[in-house]
C-alpha cells in the first residue's frame, strides 16, 4: 500500500506540475506581467510541492534582482523538496528555467511548451504505474483475504 501511495504522489506532483506550467504559458502568451507576478500567479494558493518552489523562486527573484531565472529555480529547489519527484521530472523543469531566463515573451511561451511535451511521456509512465500499482494492490488484498478465510475456516 505504501508504494500504491508513492506511485499515486508522484502522478500528482506530475499532473500538478502540468497544470502550473500550463497556466505559466498562457500567462505568458496573454498578459505582460513580471516574472516574478507571473510565477506567483501560476503557483495560486499552493503552499507545498511545486507551487511552494515557484513562489520561492519568485521571492527570490524579488530579493536579489541581479540573480537570473536558473539560480533562482535552483535555490528554492535545494530549500524545498517535493516528495515523489524523480531525477527526470526535476531535470525538465530545471531546464525551462534555465531556457526561461533569457530571450522574450514568445521565447518563453515556447520553452514552457516544449518543457509541456517533455513531461508528457513522463506523465503517462506515471499514470500507467500508479494504475497497475492499484490493481496489484487490491489483487494482493483479496488474494490474502481468501487465504485468510480459508486459514481459518
Amino acid at each position: 500500500m505504501a508504494l500504491r501511495e508513492r506511485w499515486l504522489a508522484r502522478l500528482s506532483l506530475v499532473e500538478q506540475t502540468q497544470d502550473m506550467l500550463a497556466r505559466l504559458r498562457l500567462m505568458l502568451t496573454q498578459e505582460r506581467m513580471g516574472m516574478c507576478e507571473v510565477l506567483g500567479e501560476c503557483a495560486g494558493e499552493g503552499k507545498d510541492g511545486m507551487p511552494a518552489r515557484f513562489i520561492e523562486t519568485a521571492r527570490l527573484i524579488r530579493s536579489e534582482p541581479l540573480m537570473d531565472l536558473h539560480a533562482a529555480y535552483a535555490q528554492a529547489a535545494e530549500k524545498i523538496r517535493v516528495a515523489g519527484e524523480s531525477k527526470a521530472e526535476k531535470k525538465v523543469v530545471e531546464q525551462l528555467f534555465s531556457e526561461m531566463g533569457v530571450g522574450t515573451a514568445a521565447m518563453r511561451e515556447q520553452a514552457v511548451a516544449a518543457c509541456l511535451r517533455r513531461l508528457k511521456p513522463i506523465a503517462q509512465e506515471a499514470a500507467r504505474k500508479a494504475e497497475l500499482g492499484s490493481r496489484l494492490c487490491v489483487q494482493l488484498g483479496l488474494l490474502g483475504g481468501v487465504m485468510l478465510g480459508i486459514v481459518l475456516w
